[in-house]
């Protein structure tokens, strides 16, 4: 079959050049792969201020886009039996979840059962950001320092083990800092920092060799001033020393295909197995219960919120498509998540589509994940 037949890219396109004409972005990487065929791969724009293009090699922060790769691993972890889905997170670290509940009044009410790995990877454990809010949760947070690239996951763990948490683990969900945590508990059931472990269970297999932890100055696209730089991304003028599992990643386009190719085919890529596929159809069923609530915070994610009118639920790491929405093109099974710094990928199985789409953007995120997808399915001749 020849996938460029059944794609028109030219939407895609004008979209694109609107945006930057407008100036809703600067830098951007895209590419299309359709039945097994790349049917679109464009570099966007100026990586810098001193106007070098992107090219093929430039790298951007992915941001969120981390937690499904951290997710995978722990996984894999799970396959090997070193770890359980059932696992309390405070047989790692120690005092998780001790400190209660917080309640509308600052007060704390005991926990009504211990946080597991499960929990965490479904953001139902009761973290949240302390960014994306002024409670008095968000608060404390900020007194212990939990989210701050220049510590450690240790130490950042200790931070969290002193907080109570949002809700009753379990009730909720609520995006926030429970992949970090599992980056944590990954070091712990390895006795290696977490980079290493990315390093040999995904990168090192799928040949990703352009992603990692750490900025490549001379390859970087420049993150324009924001309230996002200013709260939530890592200093691009060093390197880190805490590797944040939820969003501590850069990466390419080339490099990130690998990745959701992998997912698109089932946890394999070119006879590469990076789970197995029980483990993969564990990660991509939906794990939120029918009684679930949702955080205050739920109604930022845009589309990509994993709740019944965008038609998704969540899996483990990502979210799942459980349903086809009017105005929100996707396949059944369709696995994604997008990041703050507007990056954005999906696997759209039913179609074999994936598309990864590397920009920083964040403040036009939302709408660009909506814009974005009408563009590609408009395109598409299926």
């Amino acid at each position: 079959m020849d996938s460029a037949a059944l794609f028109n890219p030219d939407k895609t396109l004008s979209w694109v050049g609107t945006e930057l004409a407008e100036g809703r972005l600067a830098a951007a990487g895209i590419e299309v792969f359709l039945h097994g065929q790349s049917v679109l791969s464009e570099c966007i724009g100026a990586r810098n201020s001193t106007g070098d293009p992107v090219t093929p090699d430039t790298r951007f922060w992915i941001a969120s886009m981390t937690k499904p790769i951290v997710s995978i691993v722990a996984l894999k972890l799970v396959e090997q039996g070193k770890l359980s889905l059932a696992d309390p997170v405070s047989g790692f670290v120690a005092g998780i979840g001790d400190a209660g509940v917080i309640t509308v009044n600052g007060d704390c009410v005991p926990t009504t059962r211990k946080p597991t790995i499960h929990d965490l990877m479904t953001h139902t454990c009761g973290l949240t950001y302390g960014q994306f809010g002024d409670d008095e949760i968000h608060q404390r947070y900020s007194r212990v320092g939990a989210f701050d690239y220049m510590s450690t996951n240790a130490k950042m763990a200790e931070a969290l083990r002193q907080l109570p948490l949002l809700y009753q683990p379990g009730t909720t969900f609520d995006y926030g800092m429970s992949t970090d945590l599992l980056g944590h508990i990954i070091e712990r059931v390895t006795n290696l920092p977490l980079d290493r472990v990315l390093q040999n269970l995904v990168f090192e297999p799928l040949e990703m060799s352009s992603t990692s932890f750490h900025p490549d100055h001379d390859n970087l696209a420049e993150l324009a001033p924001s309230i996002i730089r200013d709260t939530i991304a890592p200093d691009f003028s060093r390197s880190p020393s805490w590797f944040s599992g939820g969003a501590g990643l850069f990466s390419t386009v080339s490099d990130y295909l690998k990745f959701a190719r992998m997912l698109l085919n089932g946890g394999t890529l070119e006879g590469v197995e990076i789970v197995q596929p029980d483990t993969f159809d564990l990660m991509t069923r939906p794990a939120l219960s029918a009684d679930i609530q949702y955080g205050t915070y739920t109604e930022a994610l845009g589309i990509s919120a994993p709740w019944e009118k965008n038609g998704l639920s969540f899996g483990l790491g990502l979210a799942v498509r459980i349903e086809e929405i009017a105005g929100i093109p996707g396949g059944m099974g369709e696995c994604s998540w997008p990041g703050v710094s507007g990056c954005n990928f999906w696997a759209d199985r039913k179609n074999r589509l994936v598309v990864v789409f590397l920009t920083h953007a964040p403040l036009h995120r939302t709408t660009h994940r909506v814009q974005l997808r009408q563009a590609i399915y408009g395109g598409l001749s299926l």
